[in-house]
């Protein structure tokens, strides 16, 4: 079993391996170095390579998104798409065929390991069919990024060329060659621009780049252009004004995600932090009130109802009734010890005062003496 693990575990490994060489391999790939060449780079599998991408069939929708994924993530060789499903296709066979041989092996038929590796197989082969899109798109998504933050310096750039009297697109060009060490994303993009541009039009070079990163500040920027080359004007004061926008925006982003953090960092300290402290300080009092009531449920204690402990009981609450009271009925506070025979009065001596609890005997009532007043004649 635990062969079968570590085995499946390096056949993943290797395959994940491929996926990252692919796509690092593509990434910014200079065309003009591969037509000065004219040499064909080789599919990652050879002529199997379009047998294996059509081995799941792939809606029209989806190989759009994925076509946009690879463009903005640098693959604009004209087989990524193709190279891509073919390496999805690959990861998915080769779990599910070790999944296979594994369960043949090593398990019997009827055993319950059997189980338990063709489901954890399932879940294996099912993230390895979702895992390359989702990387992808994280590429994607980080290399705009980085496209973006690194726009306001290249305005800038361009701006500095355009005032000194050089034409935009020599700028544009200058600027990629400039930025190549720096910021290599975007001069690959610009780069592709001036590529673009000697074919057509800067205007049209300018939407495409635009159209192919789907980011609001670009198409500002080929609006802009647009503008320019249908007006006639200049646009090294609009490109300065542009960049400082762009750095005002990205300042405002900055500080939304600051405030937004500490709304972000209420679910970590409420599922993280907030357990442990209540364990903290509650635990000693829950180990004290289970230590009372185990006790307590011992024999002889309060809670064991055994029938010396409810007489005890009784008795105490017998000796603590003042007399005359209802059975049930609590003591008044700051009384004694009642009477035991509750039931029976006291008797009541002419003469004689009862003296209440705490003070001396009582004394008898002196007689009072009347004088008899003498009869008439």
């Amino acid at each position: 079993m635990l062969i079968a693990l570590i085995t499946f575990l390096l056949v993943a490994s290797v395959c994940f391996g491929l996926l990252l060489l692919f796509m690092r391999g593509g990434r910014n790939r200079d065309e003009g170095e591969t037509v000065a060449s004219q040499r064909r780079r080789p599919l990652i599998f050879g002529r199997l390579t379009p047998a294996l991408a059509g081995v799941w069939p792939t809606r029209t929708p989806i190989r759009e998104r994925f076509t946009r994924w690879l463009r903005q993530a640098g693959h604009y060789h004209g087989q990524a798409l193709t190279e891509f499903l073919a390496l999805r296709n690959m990861l998915v066979l080769g779990a599910a065929l070790f999944v296979a041989a594994a369960i043949v092996v090593i398990t019997e038929p009827g055993e319950a390991a059997m189980y338990m590796i063709g489901v954890a197989g399932l879940i294996v082969v099912m993230l390895l069919f979702a895992m390359p899109p989702l990387v992808l798109e994280s590429m994607a998504a980080g290399r705009g990024r980085r496209i973006e933050e690194s726009l306001p310096d290249a305005m800038d750039m361009i701006t500095m060329c355009t005032s000194a009297g050089l034409p935009l697109q020599h700028s544009i060009s200058k600027v990629s060659e400039e930025l190549r060490t720096i910021h290599p994303d975007l001069s690959y993009e610009l780069r592709l621009v001036g590529r673009q541009t000697e074919a057509s039009s800067l205007n049209t070079a300018i939407q495409q780049f635009a159209k192919r990163m789907d980011n609001p500040e670009i198409h500002s920027v080929a609006a802009m252009v647009w503008q320019a080359e249908q007006q006639g004007a200049s646009v090294a004061g609009a490109f300065h004004t542009f960049a400082d926008q762009v750095r005002l925006n990205r300042r405002q982003r900055a500080e939304e995600g600051s405030n937004k953090a500490t709304f972000k960092m209420l679910f970590p300290l409420v599922f993280c932090l907030a357990p442990a402290v209540y364990l903290v300080l509650l635990g000693p009092a829950v180990i004290q009130l289970r230590d009372s009531l185990r006790h307590e449920r011992a024999p002889g204690g309060v809670l064991s109802g055994s029938p010396q402990v409810v007489r005890s009981m009784v008795d105490e609450t017998r000796l603590t009734t003042p007399p005359g009271t209802p059975v049930g009925a609590a003591a008044p506070a700051g009384q004694g010890p009642a009477n035991q025979d509750f039931g029976r009065q006291t008797p009541q001596v002419p003469g004689v005062v009862v003296a209440p609890a705490g003070r001396g005997p009582a004394t008898p009532e002196a007689p009072t003496l009347v004088p008899r007043t003498p009869a008439g004649p």
